[in-house]
């Protein structure tokens, strides 16, 4: 027993730990703990790539414009008139006059949310026809979300009343006008590339389709004591674009 004793000091020496213990737990950790570890980091690993690998890309050329989409997200491979789908264009062009562009107010922003938002100041769904994505939520960076409001051809509930007006007027504005909001703070900071170029060609679109001239296109701040879609928002470059002289 003494013997005995001696010798497991002996192996212990000045740290206390035997040569034993020391294959058990290298570094205080034993084998089984290191296992899981590397198996969980594997496991995040390859869930990351999987991630990168099927995130949506962005729309960049939106080419004809359908007239509903079953609320879904339009992309390249989407474009184009469906047969089956919302009225003709001939019905479309004696309901839209006016095409409106707003900002959501937030940058870190989806059509979900807007739409919660709206519903929670007593709206029955969003209240624009289309929200273009930033990449910050679930609408990728230029992608476009086509509301119910515009595959049922409702009127918008996206134009505010000015202060003092009559609200009629407003209403009436919504009854004839297409609105398409920016995902961003248009006031805080500037929007995407993705997101005017997809904002370019969706209004371009709309006007070949619903015959509205260039001076029908529209910010809210034009028609209601807003900044949006603010003073961030390249109107100026838009303009330019529509008149046919931009880039």
């Amino acid at each position: 027993m003494g013997q005995a004793r001696k010798d497991r000091e002996l192996e212990r020496g000045h740290g206390g730990v035997t040569k034993q213990d020391q294959l058990a737990e290298p570094n205080g950790f034993n084998y089984r703990t290191q296992i899981v570890w590397i198996a969980f980091m594997a496991c995040m690993t390859v869930f990351g790539l999987f991630f990168i690998l099927t995130k949506p890309h962005p729309s960049s050329v939106l080419g004809e414009l359908p007239l509903a989409s079953s609320s879904a997200l339009l992309s390249p491979d989407h474009a184009g008139i469906r047969d089956g789908f919302g009225p003709q264009t001939a019905d479309l062009k004696n309901i839209w006059s006016k095409i409106v562009i707003h900002d959501s107010g937030f940058y870190f922003d989806d059509a979900e949310d807007i739409a919660r938002r709206h519903m929670a100041g007593g709206l029955q769904d969003i209240g624009y026809h289309f929200v273009i994505g930033n990449g910050n939520g679930s609408l990728a960076d230029g992608q476009i979300f086509v509301s119910n409001r515009w595959d049922l051809q409702l009127a918008g509930a996206h134009v505010a009343s000015r202060t003092g007006a009559d609200p009629f007027e407003a209403d009436e504005i919504n009854r004839v006008a297409v609105g398409i909001c920016l995902v961003g703070n248009g006031e805080q900071s500037t929007f995407t590339p993705s997101q005017t170029h997809a904002l370019a060609n969706l209004v371009t679109s709309l006007q070949r389709r619903l015959d509205i001239a260039d001076g029908l296109v529209l910010l809210h701040s034009d028609l209601s004591d807003v900044r949006s879609p603010g003073r961030f928002f390249p109107a100026a470059k838009f303009e330019a674009h529509l008149a046919g002289t931009g880039n």
